[in-house]
Parts: C-alpha cells; sequence; structure tokens
C-alpha cells in the first residue's frame, strides 16, 4: 500500500472516529445504555463525516488525496 493509500485511510479512520465519538458523548456517553437507535446515530454520524474526505478525493486539484495526486 503507498505512502498516500495510508494517509488517506488515516484521514478517513480519524473523521469517521471524531464524529462517532462526539455523537456518543453528545447522547450521553453511557455504553451500558447505549440501544439500537443510539449505535445508528453514531455509526450514521461516522458515516456522514466520511464525505468530506471523499469530497477531497474526488477532486483532481486536492494536492495530498485528490486522484491526481
Amino acid at each position: 500500500m503507498s505512502s498516500k493509500s495510508k494517509k488517506a485511510l488515516a484521514s478517513y479512520g480519524r473523521s469517521f472516529v471524531g464524529a462517532a465519538l462526539a455523537t456518543f458523548l453528545a447522547a450521553g456517553g453511557d455504553i451500558f445504555s447505549l440501544n439500537g437507535d443510539g449505535l445508528k446515530a453514531i455509526v450514521s454520524a461516522g458515516i456522514a463525516a466520511l464525505l468530506p474526505v471523499a469530497l477531497r478525493w474526488a477532486n483532481p486539484n486536492d494536492d495530498s488525496f485528490g486522484r491526481g495526486a
């Protein structure tokens, strides 16, 4: 795996974990009372956080992750 691929995957991971953690904490942060709806919200927030990174990948002018990089 290339260095640029590793950097892009790390960026995806940071975005996902950051949004999922923020949503978990905003929902009360109690792991023992987490139900299906709470888990769905956390995973949905994590997936939504991947969109900006995907947009960077789709941009051929992005020097870091763009298709032309």
